[in-house]
């Protein structure tokens, strides 16, 4: 068995335990084909109902079509390797409060899939829960880290929430790989400078750094040249709430890699990682069609005072 065959193997096994009875719906475009093929042929060694569908158009954005989100809305468990994330998207949320099991693994790499061969998924469980414990109970944090990153959170009122990459129980949502304690900031008394690492477009030929200006949970200004320029292009078709601050993020998985693909960068053991755009899965209220992260590498965060994590490393 190749390593990647024993990665399908977790997220089916472990990771969604899939039962023989249980219909599996499995999504895919054009750049995601090999990877949703060696899910398929696991699922069906697991399931008698499994189903491919490969879509020929999908964009950042644009909701899901009509007959896409009925067949998710009537599985007992959903599998996206789509290159835009569904993650943020009504037809999810509404398969999710249905029953469905859903796993999103947006643009995923090959070489980030297979690293799921050797994820601790109770490790990893653990210590989300407990950060997300210490963020439901928070008022504030304030983030520093070497690349000039400089922001305070309001987080008083919101609820943590934990990305452990156990998707079990009816209703249940993850992202793999997995691995964060995430919360919804409030927009008052949330201020500061982010400076991108990796997201939002942010490419290893960029010779300006991604920096937001964020004044009362609102990115007023995106400067940094040409990533700039393509940001706030991004953003244009959406209007001014895609510029709301929608997520702080804490990474878990200590299996993870820096790779500059923004879905693991997020889950690296001691990463932050703050988005604007559409929060309703974290308990907000900004329904926009578009979300997006921007990861922080070494961080040093504090929450009400208490230092959590020291350049990178959590201090738990």
């Amino acid at each position: 068995m190749t390593k990647c065959e024993k990665a399908a193997q977790t997220v089916v096994n472990k990771c969604l335990n899939i039962q023989k009875d249980e219909s599996v719906l499995i999504l895919v475009n054009e750049p995601l084909v090999d990877i949703a093929n060696i899910l398929f042929r696991m699922c069906a060694k697991r399931s008698k109902h499994t189903m491919l569908v490969q879509l020929s158009h999908l964009a950042l954005g644009t909701p899901l079509p009509d007959q896409v989100a009925s067949l998710m809305s009537t599985s007992k468990v959903v599998i996206a390797a789509t290159t835009p994330s569904i993650s943020h998207t009504l037809a999810r949320r509404q398969a999710c409060r249905n029953g469905a099991r859903i796993v999103s693994m947006p643009n995923v790499t090959m070489n980030t899939f297979c690293r799921l061969a050797n994820i601790n998924l109770e490790r990893i469980e653990r210590l989300s829960r407990k950060l997300a414990d210490i963020l439901t109970m928070a008022r504030e944090a304030t983030v520093s880290a070497p690349n000039g990153t400089e922001i305070h959170l309001s987080l008083k009122d919101g609820k943590g929430y934990a990305d452990t990459g156990i998707i079990q129980q009816p209703g249940a949502f993850s992202n793999l790989p997995c691995g964060e304690a995430s919360i919804a900031p409030d927009f008052v008394n949330t201020n500061g400078r982010l400076i991108v690492d990796s997201g939002m477009g942010v490419s290893s030929t960029d010779q300006d750094k991604l920096t937001l200006s964020i004044k009362q949970g609102k990115a007023v200004r995106i400067s940094g040249n040409s990533a700039a320029r393509r940001l706030r292009q991004k953003l244009s078709k959406f209007g001014a709430e895609s510029r709301m601050i929608a997520e702080f993020g804490i990474g878990t998985n200590d299996n993870a890699r820096i790779s500059g693909y923004t879905l693991e960068d997020e889950k690296v053991l001691g990463t932050i990682h703050i988005a604007i755009g559409n929060n309703i899965s974290f308990g907000g209220e900004n329904d926009v069609p578009i979300h997006l992260d921007a990861v922080v590498y070494k961080p040093t965060v504090e929450i009400d005072g208490r230092l959590i994590i020291n350049q990178g490393k959590i201090t738990l």
